[in-house]
């Protein structure tokens, strides 16, 4: 009897370990969803498209006495109540063009408007306003940095408008380009994702939201891309502040190395095969002002690594205008420097240069 209490008292305290295996088993996907559902909304758009055929309208009018109709497009999507004044993230191709905005509640079942406060298409987000003043059961929000391949997720949405359905998966690997734009640094899911989860979350089995549902992959099913979560506060803070997101700029274009070739053009053929080229430079730009000149290789941004121009922008995004970031350069001639460059905001696009790669 003895042994069998000391026993009792081993595997309850292995079970307790933290992050055990057999610990982590006791949460239910039923649970997480319970909780979750009020805090996920489904989201109908209307877009009215003006008939642009005149001619068509008058003969109309005098044929049936009624004033010319637009015609109307719909689409759903799915949004993420944030807190409890009404905030709504969603993606900003789920409201694009969108005239009416509809947003269906989960534990209510009532039916409010909702009018834009902020969209930035490159990271394809936007911020949403509930009209109306109702109880709302907002989610919290996770550190999508601390996720680990493998970690187990729950998608919620409107997939092809069947409302706050429930699918489950993993996340089957991070930081995945997939040619959407600037800041693609996505989580890939094999969580079931259709159209009309866009804008939904992806949660951690703890119910916080750890990514925004963005995108499916035309070449087989399993695989699902969100935004991580972290992206979408620094951005949805803008758009609730500013109505846009700020971001720092430091006027150079780059370009990744894909050979020796390449190395030797930057000057820097004994440094090996990673780092981006200076290809251009705005001239009093805050690049510039700190001492970066074409031709140099930026090898690390604050002690980071930087072996693409993607992950140079994933660096470039966490900070903020004003801000300051370090980077080491190769030159040739010179060797390895070090410029800290004071971050200015992005000027607006038709102040720019044309150019590709311009950060």
């Amino acid at each position: 009897m003895r042994y069998l209490s000391m026993l009792i008292i081993i595997m309850s305290a292995w079970a307790a370990m933290p992050g055990h295996v057999a610990a982590r088993s006791l949460i239910s996907v039923a649970d997480i969803a319970e909780q979750a559902i009020p805090g996920v909304v489904n989201i109908r758009t209307t877009q009215y498209i003006p008939n642009k055929d005149p001619a068509l309208d008058l003969y109309q009018f005098f044929l049936s006495g009624r004033a010319p109709q637009n015609q109307s497009t719909h689409a759903v999507g799915s949004g993420v109540i944030i807190n409890k004044q009404g905030h709504v993230l969603t993606n900003a191709h789920v409201i694009e063009g969108a005239n009416v905005i509809e947003i269906l509640l989960a534990k209510s079942k009532k039916k409010l408007h909702a009018k834009v406060l902020g969209v930035d298409p490159k990271t394809d987000l936007a911020l949403l306003k509930l009209d109306g003043n109702v109880a709302l059961t907002p989610l919290d929000l996770g550190d999508s940095d601390a996720l680990r391949v493998g970690d187990a997720v729950i998608a919620i949405g409107n997939p092809f408008g069947y409302s706050h359905t429930v699918t489950s998966g993993i996340i089957s690997a991070k930081g995945r380009v997939i040619g959407t734009g600037p800041y693609d640094n996505f989580l890939q899911t094999d969580a079931a994702i259709h159209p009309g989860n866009s804008g939904g979350p992806l949660l951690d089995i703890r119910g916080r939201v750890i990514g925004i549902n963005t995108a499916v992959s035309n070449e087989g099913a399993g695989i699902g891309f969100a935004i991580p979560i972290n992206l979408a506060k620094q951005v949805s803070r803008d758009l609730l502040m500013y109505g846009k997101a700020k971001r720092p700029w430091l006027g150079m274009v780059g370009k990744n190395i894909l050979s020796t070739d390449d190395i030797e053009a930057g000057g820097a053929g004994d440094i090996g095969i990673y780092g981006i080229i200076v290809s251009n430079l705005i001239v009093d730009a805050p690049a510039h002002k700190s001492g970066l000149r074409i031709g140099d290789v930026v090898l690390m941004a604050d002690d980071q690594k930087i072996t693409d121009l993607n992950q140079f922008q994933r660096v470039l995004i966490s900070k903020q205008p004003n801000g300051k970031v370090k980077l080491k350069v190769y030159r040739r001639g010179k060797g390895y420097l070090v410029a800290t460059v004071t971050l200015e905001e992005t000027p607006k696009a038709e102040e720019l240069p044309q150019e590709r790669d311009l950060f």
